[in-house]
């Protein structure tokens, strides 16, 4: 069973940009860093047998094991199963690696010590050489770095994947909440609250511990207090069976945390570090306290943003069911809802348009035009001309504003449409002779018809830049191609 909350979504104005970059720096330390390590974790383990250290430990662990589990019969410890098991058990054996490694199971008055001690120091050397031992988490030896640098590290590419997507289902939106500072920080410390508290409860654990989930349990935690009560959209699964529900974000705290209880007491030999899981996420159970305390009209602010989101996205579908059925009147009441929330929403200015255009002659559809070619001012200049000549074809008294005539005729004149760039210049000289573009569109135009061969249009243009504007620029340039023409 795992329940997981979905994400908001994510706008140009609250990309979760440290939750990316806690991404990005989690998978390039894993792809690069760490790309070596399962080579050089072979080399030491072939150099552990092939020594001879493993014989030598595995006599002494035999040793120290109680008189009723000690193997008595010495032709019995050369059996290769009999090696496996006792070396499992004895990499197992928390207590004896700690004496082991403080030399006081082979101590220095052995007269194999000198041999262990060189073999076992080779040993540990080549395991350093891997970052997952040189900076995971070991509690038996003290490894404080590692306190916070096992965080970053993953033992393969689905324990990376898994512990990234959570952290972006729960980052993204929490991001939003607290701010991308104050994430990051929440981050790093409910990690490194994971990691102590392991290393509390299991102080002679060789580790190395390594993954993001104990952060991510902590952000699981802040999350669930400081939206506490408001409805959150959850993907939830029970084995084969999944679907989506609408539940109180603090509900998931019984959830989660009675779920890492339970694996923690009924998976005893799994190698994922529960107790870990439980430290973040109640450390962040607490900060997610003393946040809200401090700024809840921040977190109102976001629920508000959100809920206005939920409306808009439901009028809009909505208004999309209602145009299907042909209930133009409705839909039209729709889509006017959704622009009062989101004056430029394309999708809504369209669909107005394609509503209005049933009726050409009224003053509705000349307004929705002009909202509509507005919007797309900036946007796809292909979509801006064609629904400037759908209009212009439909509408009986076409009502274009000169904005809109300017903005058309620049288009035209950069898709060298010379003809259809004339007849709007024209409209322009017409409606405002005086008009400050004018010049420049006419330049440009007679530099197109000079361009594809059309002297005789070329030469118009230019008589008209001499006449109407000799002293600018562009009149200037006029009367110079008149004479080389």
């Amino acid at each position: 069973m795992f329940i997981i909350p979905v994400a908001a979504k994510a706008d140009h104005k609250s990309i979760p940009y440290a939750c990316i970059a806690l991404i990005l720096i989690n998978s390039v330390i894993f792809f690069i860093f760490q790309a070596g390590d399962n080579g050089i974790r072979e080399q030491a383990y072939e150099y552990y047998f092939s020594s001879g250290l493993n014989k030598l430990e595995l006599t002494a662990y035999n040793d120290y094991l109680p008189g009723g589990e000690k193997i008595t019969d010495e032709e019995q410890l050369d059996d290769p199963q009999t090696i496996n098991r006792l070396t499992k058990k004895m990499f197992d054996d928390d207590k004896f690696n700690k004496l082991l490694w403080e030399n006081k199971i082979i101590t220095p008055g052995n007269p194999d010590f000198n041999q262990w001690r060189e073999k076992r120091d080779r040993f540990e050397e080549i395991k350093q050489q891997a970052v997952t031992y040189a900076f995971g988490y070991s509690p038996q030896q003290k490894n404080y770095l590692g306190l916070f640098s096992y965080m970053f590290l993953h033992g393969s590419v689905m324990h990376l994947v898994g512990n990234m997507v959570f952290l972006w289902l729960v980052g993204a939106m929490l991001e939003k909440a607290v701010g991308s500072g104050l994430f990051l920080a929440l981050y790093l410390f409910t990690g490194i609250c994971a990691s102590a508290l392991f290393g509390f409860v299991y102080p002679l654990s060789p580790g190395p511990l390594i993954g993001a989930s104990g952060a991510i349990a902590g952000l699981m935690g802040s999350y669930g207090v400081i939206f506490g009560l408001r409805k959150i959209r959850v993907f939830y699964s029970l084995g084969f069976y999944f679907n989506y529900a609408t539940i109180p974000a603090i509900s998931l705290f019984p959830v989660w945390l009675g779920k890492e209880i339970l694996q923690l007491y009924t998976n005893q030999g799994s190698n994922v570090a529960y107790m870990a899981h439980i430290g973040g996420l109640v450390s962040g159970i607490l900060v997610g306290a003393m946040y809200k305390l401090t700024d809840k009209q921040r977190i109102e602010a976001l629920f508000k943003q959100e809920e206005e989101t939920d409306k808009f996205e439901k009028l809009l579908e909505s208004g999309m069911r209602k145009l299907t059925d042909l209930d133009l009147v409705n839909a039209r009441k729709d889509f006017d809802q959704v622009l009062a929330i989101e004056p430029g929403n394309k999708i809504a200015l369209r669909q107005l348009f394609e509503i209005d255009k049933t009726s050409p002659r009224s003053e509705l559809f000349h307004q929705s035009t002009q909202r509509l070619l507005r919007s797309l001012r900036n946007g796809n200049p292909e979509d801006y001309i064609n629904f400037f000549e759908e209009y212009s074809r439909i509408a009986d008294k076409p009502r274009a504003t000169i904005e809109i005539l300017e903005q058309i005729t620049h288009l035209y004149l950069t898709t060298h449409n010379y003809a259809k760039a004339a007849q709007c210049i024209s409209t322009i000289l017409k409606r405002t002779p005086d008009n400050s573009k004018l010049p420049g569109f006419v330049l440009a135009l007679a530099q197109g018809y000079h361009k594809t061969n059309k002297t005789t249009n070329a030469h118009k243009c230019y008589r008209l830049l001499t006449s109407r504007w000799a002293t600018t620029r562009e009149g200037l340039v006029g009367a110079e191609y008149l004479k080389r023409l």
